[in-house]
């Protein structure tokens, strides 16, 4: 017995949990130490606040990209969206988001590329006795998730899996959770060790949730600030789903021996809530600003004590940090992201990575939501968008600032001069394009033209209903 535990000690579960569309004030757990708004005053997530308890709270955690594939590729890789040419979701590449805009966006990949080698890949050719898998929403296309290494899967899976509507089962959460709970059982009994990914579908549009959860949220007491009862249904059932996982790995006997990652692949779409379902922050799904990227990011495992974390990290850092904790030294070049692992278990450590600031490039157009081609990059406390219709600048100090509303650009040159810096040497070390002007625009027939005024407001407002 004592042999077993010793053995199981050397090789870690690594299970990754990630939420769809779930913005970073969208659950019951508090994101940042001394910030009661970026927890929800409706939405209840008991399950996520027992993991956050007990584990790091990474009140800066980001997705990589302000939409769904782009940052499934950026865990998958280690890498930017940029630098994979993945901008955009690998099915939407036509229509009015592309043609009759002022600006013609650059080629974006219409799937994983094959040249890159995934974790699951990674790890199979150092670890040949882990076992990987992966289950839930892919959206990367390029065969899914076995094509990549993954032992089993749901296969080429997009959003629309997710959306049948099931009265016990909305958005396949259980679905996944269940496929997930018997696939890590066979995994125990048979004495491989395992890195699994449930890559949910909540709480992405159509809302979807059980009845029973319905009727139960519809008698919570509204929030001042949150109050749509599908949306915090569909929350709560997702969390049902996170506790049944977690419950599973204490009947199994592996709490001490998995780390559980829990973030989401962006931040949460418009909705009618009195107040930002995103927290206090500027924007939502879709945009560069701090609503559609910042995410919950919460580490919890072996060794790991509860704290908040303000150190910045992304979804690139995933992939780095799995090679950390299972021993694998050779990674592939030219990843973005560093290892957690060190700072997880000691503050004072730094996450290293290739370059000391973060790069989150959207050069495409989704009209209603009021986004148009831009690039922003964080760096120390400062964050920098930069809009490619007008060229214009928008620098936060996000110390001071986290709803991006006091544009600072004029007043600090030499920041906005040093952010540039590193956004044209990412671009010109990874060969990335920019979008180009369309010689044949013409204003009257602007396919965002009903929409001009949504992205004139937002960039004044951190937050209105859209109409």
């Amino acid at each position: 017995m004592e042999k077993a535990e010793s053995k199981s000690i050397n090789k870690p579960n690594i299970i990754i949990i990630l939420a769809d569309d779930q913005g970073w004030g969208s659950t019951s757990v508090q994101m940042a130490e001394n910030n009661p708004l970026s927890a929800s005053d409706f939405v209840r997530t008991p399950n996520l606040e027992s993991l956050a308890k007990r584990g790091v709270v990474f009140s800066n955690g980001y997705a990589a990209h302000p939409n769904c594939s782009p940052t499934r590729a950026s865990i998958q890789t280690g890498k930017t969206p940029a630098q994979l040419r993945m901008t955009d979701i690998v099915d939407r590449h036509n229509g009015p988001f592309f043609k009759g805009n002022k600006l013609i966006p650059p080629y974006h990949v219409y799937g994983l590329p094959n040249e890159e080698i995934t974790y699951a890949e990674l790890i199979k050719s150092n670890l040949p006795d882990y076992r990987t898998a992966h289950f839930g929403k892919w959206h990367l296309a390029a065969g899914g998730p076995q094509a990549h290494g993954f032992d089993a899967s749901d296969g080429a899976t997009t959003n629309s899996e997710g959306n049948h509507n099931i009265e016990d089962n909305p958005k396949d959460i259980f679905g996944i959770t269940n496929r997930g709970i018997n696939w890590m059982r066979e995994q125990v009994e048979s004495g491989h060790p395992f890195v699994m990914q449930l890559s949910h579908y909540a709480t992405h549009l159509g809302m979807e949730a059980r009845p029973e959860t319905i009727e139960k949220v519809s008698n919570y007491p509204p929030g001042t600030r949150h109050d749509l009862v599908k949306f915090a249904a569909m929350a709560e059932d997702l969390d049902k789903g996170l506790g049944m996982v977690l419950d599973e790995i204490k009947k199994l006997g592996i709490e001490d021996n998995t780390y559980v990652i829990y973030l989401a692949d962006n931040g949460t779409y418009p909705t009618t809530n009195p107040e930002n379902i995103n927290g206090p922050l500027h924007g939502w799904k879709a945009t560069l600003w701090e609503g559609g990227i910042r995410v919950p990011f919460i580490v919890s495992g072996p060794g790991i004590k509860h704290r908040y974390s303000t150190t910045p990290v992304t979804s690139c850092d995933i992939y780095p940090t799995i090679c950390d904790w299972l021993n694998i030294n050779e990674m592939p070049v030219g990843l973005d992201g560093g290892s957690l692992a060190p700072n997880i278990l000691d503050s004072n450590k730094k996450v290293h990575r290739e370059n000391d600031y973060q790069v989150f490039y959207f050069p495409h157009y989704q009209h209603q939501k009021g986004t148009h081609p831009g690039v922003a990059v964080i760096k120390d406390n400062y964050k920098l968008i930069k809009y490619y219709e007008d060229n214009s600048e928008y620098l936060f100090d996000m110390d001071k600032d986290p709803q991006e509303l006091n544009n600072i650009a004029n007043l600090n040159q030499k920041i906005l001069e040093e952010l540039n810096r590193d956004i044209d040497g990412y671009f010109e070390t990874h060969d990335i394009q920019l979008p180009t002007l369309n010689t044949d625009y013409d204003i009257s027939n602007d396919p965002g033209r009903n929409y001009f005024g949504i992205k004139a407001q937002l960039l004044k407002e951190s937050y209105f209903i859209v109409k």
